[in-house]
């Protein structure tokens, strides 16, 4: 997929557990203090990433390795 990432790319930045709401920032744009229904609202994605781009980001976050 080569067409430019249209929606929010949302890493928690929340802590997790029972009762914790989910916020969190986008990737593409910046954004914080997004809620888990902001992932379907449209990103201005200024730095033009792709779709692939975009979730070879997220597979490929540092603190999900050991």
């Amino acid at each position: 997929m080569t067409r430019p990432a249209r929606f929010h790319a949302i890493e928690r930045t929340s802590p997790k557990g029972p009762g914790q709401e989910f916020i969190g920032t986008c990737w593409q744009c910046g954004k914080t203090g997004l809620t888990w229904a902001d992932a379907a609202e449209e990103c201005e994605n200024p730095a033009g990433l792709t779709e692939d781009e975009s979730l070879l980001m997220a597979l490929d976050k540092p603190e999900d390795k050991p």
